[in-house]
């Protein structure tokens, strides 16, 4: 049973919204570390709280056996548009700086046609396997592998 740790980033910001706010706070992203099936370098991923699917960027799939499931399109990665996808399978694995390392997970896929965009990790498929624990004071994140896996 694996316990991946994941790092709370705060260090994003949002200028032009500190310029008429300046007491705002940083933005918080909760990252890891994906190992993509058959590479050896694992890819600095943030987990999304928000998302359903995961989203992949060209650069990372383009070269990779993928099952296209369907031709589709995703909303709210740049605001106002829509991007097209194709849908598909992603298969990897979780890795941490202390080299700890998940299972292998399927991740079901927004495949991106484009590298301007960040590698997004979907909750649905990390929280059908792992219970996600968060320990925002300290400021500790992770995520257990749930008994019968």
């Amino acid at each position: 049973m694996a316990e991946i740790n994941l790092l709370i980033d705060r260090s994003r910001r949002d200028e032009e919204l500190e310029k008429k706010i300046p007491l705002l706070k940083p933005v918080i992203r909760i990252k890891c570390g994906f190992l993509f099936e058959g590479t050896e370098i694992p890819r600095i991923a943030i987990v999304d709280t928000g998302a359903h699917t995961s989203v992949i960027p060209f650069r990372f799939w383009r070269n990779m056996n993928v099952e296209i499931l369907a031709k589709h399109y995703t909303a709210g990665i740049v605001p106002g548009k829509k991007i097209p996808v194709n849908v598909g399978y992603i298969t990897g694995k979780l890795v941490d700086s202390e080299g700890n390392e998940s299972k292998e997970i399927q991740f079901l896929s927004y495949l991106s046609f484009t590298n301007k965009i960040t590698l997004l990790l979907g909750m649905r498929d990390l929280l059908e396997k792992f219970d996600l624990h968060l320990k925002f004071s300290e400021n500790k994140a992770w995520l257990k592998e749930y008994n019968n896996l």
